[in-house]
């Protein structure tokens, strides 16, 4: 299928409750030379990115963009039959680059950190490897990797699944890459790459359960581009105990969201007018 039969339509929700519909690609992302655009997708696991966001990527790459892929764990706990137990890296690893196939991004546009499936937690924030462990400049952790990673791809534009997801590895994943941003743009630990000249912009993706705040884009697609979507989910075969969420994503139509995070940092200015006194 070409790039000229996926089509798609953008509706932004504006901070005053107002809706711009029917934009552009360009004038949704304010871009107008989307091939010098990279975009990085971060995904807890394999299967997240083609359920919270198969729309957005095709529509990305139909326009030009650059899209890069990270998977962060390695699905060692996605078996649903004993005799699965002990191969499902390699069957989910298989079916990864065939969804993201799909959706048009080849293999060479898929990176993994690697870390076991569910146990995150042990790998939260950054140290110095032990002897035998793999690792990245000397050093594992999220905010290694993600830091090591953000440098490689240097992105205008990063999404990943929101805080509110009831996966704990969905939750990790999005506050380990959030301060990893900053780190990337900051000056330390240099050996991890060149910083970035800005932070890039951040969308956040609904998986599992709903964002913590309403979404600001609708993303809308032809059948063309839906059904892509979902011929990529339906790549992950070894994944049965998501059926009720392809379920939920077929019934739901060719409709995708996304909350785009404005950071605010603090400044004791945000908060002088609430207490000053009345002349």
């Amino acid at each position: 299928m070409t790039h000229t039969e996926l089509e798609f339509q953008f509706t932004q929700r504006q901070s005053d409750g107002s809706l711009r519909r029917g934009r552009t690609f360009q004038e949704t992302f304010a871009t107008d030379k989307p091939a010098r655009e990279t975009w990085l997708f971060v995904s807890p696991h394999d299967d997240d990115l083609c359920l919270g966001a198969g729309l957005l990527m095709q529509a990305a790459i139909a326009a030009g963009v650059e899209v890069q892929v990270l998977v962060v764990t390695d699905g060692c706990l996605g078996y649903c039959t004993q005799e699965q137990e002990a191969e499902i890296v390699a069957i989910r690893r298989e079916e990864t680059y065939a969804s993201f196939a799909i959706l048009g991004a080849p293999a060479e546009q898929i990176a993994y950190v690697n870390y076991p499936d569910g146990g995150l937690t042990a790998y939260c924030g950054r140290r110095r490897a032990r002897p035998g462990e793999s690792h990245l400049q000397g050093y594992v952790g999220l905010q290694n990797a993600f830091t090591w990673h953000l440098r490689r791809v240097r992105p205008s534009r990063v999404f990943t699944p929101t805080h509110t997801d009831l996966h704990p590895d969905h939750r990790i994943t999005h506050s380990e890459l959030m301060i990893s941003i900053f780190h990337a743009a900051g000056a330390i630990w240099p050996e991890l790459g060149p910083s970035l000249p800005a932070p890039p912009r951040v969308g956040e993706l609904a998986v599992y359960c709903d964002f913590a705040a309403p979404p600001n884009l609708e993303i809308q697609a032809n059948d063309a581009a839906f059904q892509q979507k979902l011929r990529s989910v339906e790549a992950y075969r070894s994944q049965t105990q998501i059926a009720a969420l392809v379920e939920n994503t077929r019934q739901a139509g060719p409709y995708e969201y996304v909350r785009e995070v404005e950071f605010q940092l603090y400044s004791p200015r945000n908060y002088r007018a609430m207490f000053a006194s009345p002349e």
